[in-house]
């Protein structure tokens, strides 16, 4: 037995290679090494893996494998007493099953916690901007914006009505020997006999916040968000509006409720309404 193991200490001390250097090599575990070397075979469990170890060392020093293996069996060599092969075999499969459990929980404990954290995040913004992504132009908070915007829509408004009647009034009384008024026939952009007569439209905010952005005869006139429960007024000969979440607000018309003009969600860009021509 002693030759064997002297062959192959031999043979690595003269390639001035350590043990700890073959372990990593020939992924053969050192204890197992050493007992090869040292004729030791009663620590590696089976005759089979002692033969594996035997011809894969003596490949990695350079000897003959066929040579290495003949002298083994010549020798007879005991194994381990009261060894058996298929315990350990399970015994390995058993680590490896564990390891690889091992993995798969930890593979979906990230998994989960990513999507738990892309949930919040995406939960998180849509709270922020209305349910749509959308931001005020001027980073205002919704109230504050809203509370501005409603005290000079609402004044806006009321006062525009009140001029549109006193002109409707004074529109539909003659002038003297049935001579119209001066002015009356003086058209809005330089058509004679033709003028623009002017509606109001009202948005009623329902179930849902909804970003929206008025234009009222070419000038912006609000841009912002519109809250449940919330009105606002805008009067003009025409009105052009975009809304970020068209199923959350309700259009009306000079007082005919047109319904909402999309779905929940669904942006509706550049829809204009234009008052009737007189």
């Amino acid at each position: 037995m002693g030759g064997i193991g002297d062959n192959l200490k031999n043979a690595r001390e003269s390639k001035g290679i350590s043990l700890r250097k073959a372990e990593e090599d020939t992924k053969i575990r050192k204890k197992y090494l050493q007992a090869l070397e040292e004729g030791n075979y009663e620590v590696i469990p089976g005759r089979v893996y002692a033969k594996g170890f035997l011809r894969n060392y003596a490949n990695y020093l350079g000897l003959d494998q066929d040579e290495i293996l003949m002298e083994y069996k010549l020798l007879g060599t005991p194994v381990r007493e009261g060894f058996q092969e298929s315990e350990f075999k399970k015994k390995y499969q058993q680590r490896r099953t564990n390891r690889s459990n091992r993995k798969t929980y930890l593979m979906t404990a990230v998994i989960a916690l990513l999507a738990v954290f892309t949930l919040v995040v995406y939960g998180y913004i849509n709270k922020d901007n209305g349910g749509l992504g959308l931001q005020d132009e001027d980073n205002t908070p919704p109230t504050e914006q809203t509370d501005k915007n409603d005290g000079r829509n609402t004044g806006e408004g009321d006062n525009q009505e009140d001029a549109n009647v006193q002109q409707e009034q004074q529109s539909d009384e003659p002038g003297e020997a049935g001579i119209p008024p001066a002015g009356q026939n003086e058209g809005q952009g330089g058509a004679e006999g033709v003028q623009q007569n002017t509606m109001t439209i009202l948005l009623k905010g329902k179930d849902q916040v909804c970003w929206i952005n008025i234009r009222v005869d070419g000038a912006n006139t609000f841009t912002g968000n519109i809250v449940p429960g919330e009105t606002k007024t805008f009067t003009g000969s025409s009105v052009v509006m975009t809304l970020g979440n068209a199923g959350a607000v309700e259009v009306v018309k000079d007082g005919t409720s047109l319904g909402v003009l999309g779905g929940y969600g669904e942006v509706v860009k550049n829809r204009e309404f234009s008052a009737e021509t007189l």
